[in-house]
This record gives structure tokens, sequence and C-alpha cells, in this order.
């Protein structure tokens, strides 16, 4: 008997959350990942909150850089995947440093996210989102890239 793709995917978001906040993520959005429709809700996923040393950045439109996030979107050909934004300037936009770009990752052929593969992203990847200076971002991203 295979399980119904709502049930695995419920279970599929749910060892995702348990595997975040672990890590000491937080939820994002009002979205619950117990509910089979999460990975449809643009605005649910995961957030590090300890990005840019924890401290409060008012979020503008376009400027703000993004914190360390993770969610469930669709991929080039239609199927869902997971997704982790590493810190920094998202969009191409400053210097290699502090640019940042959305990673993809297809599901295992069980249908799971594959954290095995996730875990040394985010051992490197969580340290310099602690360590990035928003300010020295916006900088980078309105003044010209940074020099080397």
């Amino acid at each position: 008997m295979t399980t119904p793709p709502t049930d695995q995917a419920l279970d599929r978001q749910l060892r995702v959350h348990e595997f975040l906040t672990a890590r000491g993520w937080i939820l994002d959005g009002d979205s619950d990942p117990g509910v089979a429709w999460f990975a449809n809700d643009p605005r649910a996923g995961w957030r590090y909150p300890a990005s840019y040393g924890g401290i409060t950045v008012n979020d503008v439109a376009d400027t703000t850089p993004v914190r360390l996030q993770a969610y469930f979107t669709f991929g080039e050909d239609g199927e869902e995947v997971f997704a982790l934004v590493p810190a920094g300037n998202l969009r191409g936009n400053g210097c290699a440093e502090h640019d940042t770009t959305e990673r993809f990752f297809p599901f295992t052929a069980d249908g799971a996210v594959d954290l095995d593969e996730i875990a040394p992203l985010l051992e490197t990847w969580e340290p310099r989102a602690r360590s990035l200076d928003p300010r020295a971002l916006i900088e980078c991203r309105y003044f010209g890239p940074c020099k080397d």
C-alpha cells in the first residue's frame, strides 16, 4: 500500500520543520507545516532568526538583504522542490561575497527532502548569516561592490 501524496507531503513538511527548528530556525508566515496546502502558501517557510546577529532589520521590498531562509516551492519543470536562500543580497546585486542565490533541492526517489545533503550547507551558511552586517550589504548593493 502506498502513502497518498498528501500524507507524504505532510510527513515531508514535518520532517523539515523538526530538522530546522532543532537548529534554531523559526516558522515564517501564518501557515502550519501540518496542513496539506503549506507548500502552496508563498509566505510559508522558515527563517533563521540569528541572521545578522539576531538584530531586527525592517523589511523594505527589493532593498533589504535576505535572511537565511527555506521553503517549499516549484522548480522549472513544475515539480515541487525544497529551496534554501543563504543570507545576503538577492538577485545579483553587489559583490561576490555579499551576493546570494536561491538553491533548489529536488526530492529523493522516495519523495523526501535529503536533509543529509542540506545539513553540511547549513553548517557553513548559519555562521555566515550570523556574522553578516546588513548595513554593509545595503552599502554594497547601492554604492557599488565591495573592494577586495
